[in-house]
C-alpha cells in the first residue's frame, strides 16, 4: 500500500517540520495547488530533492474560482492550469487530480481540458452538491455516468474518493457501499480517504474514526497496490500531522 498526505501549496513552512519528522510513514504528498502561487514551487522542489519524497498533484477548484464545467470561466481556468502544469513538470509528479466543476456540463469539461491538457490528468468524482451552495448547484463528476463520459472521451485516469461517492449515493437515495463497488467498475488508478457521517450528502473530510463510515466493510473492497490518498487535513487545519499519522496506522492495520 502507497499511502500519501495532502498538503496545501501556500503552507510549506507550516507543516515542514513535520514533513520531515514523519517522512518514513508516508510514500508521496499530494499537493493541491492554488492559482497564484508559482513562487511556492522552488521550497517544493528543494523538499523533494533533499528528502526523496514524490509527488502527486490536486488541481484547484471552484474555491479558487476554476469549474472546467462552465465556458464563462475558460481564461481563469487556463491561467490556473498553467500553474498546475508547471508543478506537475518540476514535481515530475505522478499524476494530477481534477474536478470537474459546477453546474454547467460533462461536454464541456472535455472541450476544456482537451485544450488545457491538465499534467497526467485523473478526474475525481464528486459529491451531489458542495458545502458552500447545498441548495442552487451541483458538481459535475458526482454520479458514475458523468465520470465515464469524461473517461470515454479524454485519455485520462479516474480518482476515486469513497466519501464523496457516499455523499452522491446519499444525495440519490442509492445504497452507499454498492454506488462505491459501481465506481470500482470503472477501474480506478488511486483513491482519496477521509470519513465522514454516512447519512449525509455532504463531504466532511474527518479523520478516520471521527465519522461514522465502516471501514471494515470499505477497505477490503479497494486495491492495496493502489496510491491511497489521505484527505483528512484541511486548509483550515491548524494542528500539525501528528492526527495524520494516526489516520496512517489505522489504515495499515
Amino acid at each position: 500500500m502507497r499511502i500519501g498526505i495532502k498538503q496545501f501549496s501556500d503552507q510549506f513552512e507550516q507543516y515542514k517540520e513535520d514533513l520531515i519528522k514523519y517522512k518514513d510513514n508516508y510514500d508521496y504528498i499530494e499537493l493541491y495547488v492554488y492559482p497564484n502561487a508559482i513562487n511556492y514551487l522552488k521550497n517544493w522542489c528543494d523538499f523533494k530533492e533533499k528528502y526523496g519524497i514524490n509527488f502527486t498533484i490536486h488541481a484547484p477548484h471552484f474555491s479558487q474560482h476554476v469549474n472546467l464545467a462552465d465556458k464563462s470561466y475558460f481564461e481563469d481556468n487556463k491561467k490556473a492550469y498553467e500553474v498546475v502544469n508547471e508543478y506537475g513538470k518540476e514535481l515530475d509528479a505522478e499524476y494530477t487530480v481534477v474536478h470537474g466543476g459546477m453546474d454547467g456540463s460533462v461536454e464541456e469539461i472535455v472541450r476544456q481540458i482537451e485544450i488545457l491538457k491538465p499534467y497526467k490528468m485523473r478526474i475525481e468524482n464528486k459529491p451531489f452538491v458542495a458545502p458552500r451552495k447545498p441548495d442552487s448547484m451541483v458538481c459535475r463528476g458526482a454520479t458514475i455516468e458523468e465520470i465515464k463520459y469524461i473517461k470515454d472521451n479524454y485519455d485520462c485516469g479516474f480518482n476515486l474518493d469513497i466519501g464523496h461517492a457516499f455523499c452522491s449515493a446519499v444525495s440519490q437515495d442509492i445504497n452507499q457501499l454498492e454506488y462505491v463497488k459501481q465506481f470500482l467498475e470503472l477501474k480506478p488508478q488511486s483513491y482519496h480517504i477521509s470519513d465522514g457521517e454516512y447519512n449525509n450528502r455532504i463531504d466532511i473530510h474527518y479523520h478516520l474514526k471521527d465519522g461514522d463510515y465502516e471501514w471494515d466493510k470499505i477497505f477490503p473492497l479497494l486495491d492495496k497496490n493502489l496510491n491511497w490518498t489521505l484527505e483528512t487535513i484541511t486548509k483550515k487545519n491548524t494542528e500539525g500531522l501528528e492526527r495524520v499519522m494516526e489516520d496512517i496506522e489505522f489504515m495499515k492495520k
